[in-house]
């Protein structure tokens, strides 16, 4: 997994070297006094760093005080080594620290420091997934952000038959491979902001997505898809081409009309970018040549849906698919400027405005 942070992991021990030494033979020289001034020195020594940027430290399972705090002086996070065990053994927190991913400031004192590693004050990475976006870029954002490795998570996305397991939503997705190709679970993992710690398990990506997916297709949408004699498959095939054909809103449901017309019609939806998802590459405009591309994701040789989503939707899209606009539309074109898309029920009109809205 790519590392765009300052993550540093627990190196051997050393010893405290001569400063021990040194405080215990100020000890016996200067009696009280030297205890006095010892005391004075550890609170020195426990005061912040200074200021600087966040750095990220990994305290491995099973790690012991005096590692942990020979890691966080070669972070620069303490003063001293020596003084943060004596602070941890003082309040008996030695054995209470916590494994994990900390992201720690220069500015907090070893008192703060302590006190998050025996709570487990991890850091917890934000992650924002936009809607749009198919498994591949969903892995990129989330190695870039260091939740998990981008090829491990796309992996688990290949374990369809084991969510379905514990997501009866699933079911609809078949398993049997279509021209050599197997199915994956886009389409269902829900585009939305997510807190994740770092290095956490693809599984846990994948799980937390998944209940995002349930929470939004509803038992309500889920009457509304068989009221509609479809599957959820087939609706979240729909929305997530909806998606990604249409810029604005209002023009959703009527996109979608276009779509279940063609389909009825038992024409070709046409759709360039069901062969740009084939492709694995995205084209403004496609050549001929392309359009040929063989692929079951490919809607302009096959007829009907494409074999899979193409991307992760957002809900009004999936209403669009689920509560299509009643129309007569077979064609439409978006205005390469605007986004906004014109309707046809001819194919004279459609060509009309091809050569309108996109000229040459």
């Amino acid at each position: 997994m790519s590392n765009g942070t300052n993550q540093t992991r627990l190196s051997p021990r050393k010893k405290p070297g001569k400063l021990i030494a040194i405080i215990l033979l100020l000890l016996v020289v200067f009696g009280a006094t030297g205890v006095f001034s010892f005391n004075y020195f550890i609170g020195q020594m426990l005061e912040p760093v200074g200021d600087g940027d966040l750095v990220y430290v990994q305290i491995e399972e099973g790690a012991v005080i005096s590692d942990v705090a020979e890691l966080l002086t070669e972070n620069g996070l303490i003063r001293d080594a020596f003084a943060f065990e004596m602070l941890a053994k003082k309040e008996s927190t030695a054995n209470q620290i916590q494994s994990g991913y900390y992201a720690f400031s220069p500015t907090e004192s070893a008192q703060q420091i302590l006190d998050r590693l025996v709570s487990g004050d991890v850091a917890d990475a934000t992650v924002t997934i936009p809607e749009g976006r198919n498994i591949s870029e969903f892995a990129e954002i989330l190695e870039e952000k260091n939740v998990c490795d981008a090829e491990a998570f796309i992996e688990e996305t290949k374990k369809v038959a084991e969510y379905q397991k514990n997501y009866p939503i699933l079911s609809s997705i078949p398993l049997t491979e279509k021209d050599g190709v197997s199915r994956t679970l886009e389409g269902y993992l829900f585009p939305d902001t997510y807190s994740f710690s770092p290095g956490v398990e693809p599984s846990a990506v994948v799980t937390a997505m998944l209940d995002r997916f349930v929470e939004v297709y509803d038992q309500e949408l889920q009457k509304r898809t068989k009221d509609k004699g479809k599957t959820v498959d087939e609706i979240v095939i729909m929305a997530s081409i909806v998606e990604l054909e249409t810029k604005l809103v209002e023009d959703k449901a009527n996109a979608a009309s276009v779509f279940y017309n063609r389909i009825a019609e038992n024409m070709p939806l046409q759709s360039d970018i069901t062969v740009d998802y084939a492709r694995g590459e995205k084209t403004a405009v496609l050549t001929t040549e392309q359009t040929q591309f063989p692929s079951p994701y490919n809607t302009y040789i096959n007829t009907g849906l494409p074999f899979g989503p193409i991307c992760s939707f957002g809900e009004t899209s999936l209403e669009a698919a689920l509560y299509p606009a009643e129309t007569k539309y077979l064609y439409f074109v978006a205005d390469m400027n605007s986004g906004k898309i014109y309707f046809n029920e001819t194919y004279e009109e459609h060509l009309e405005d091809v050569e309108k809205y996109m000229g040459n």
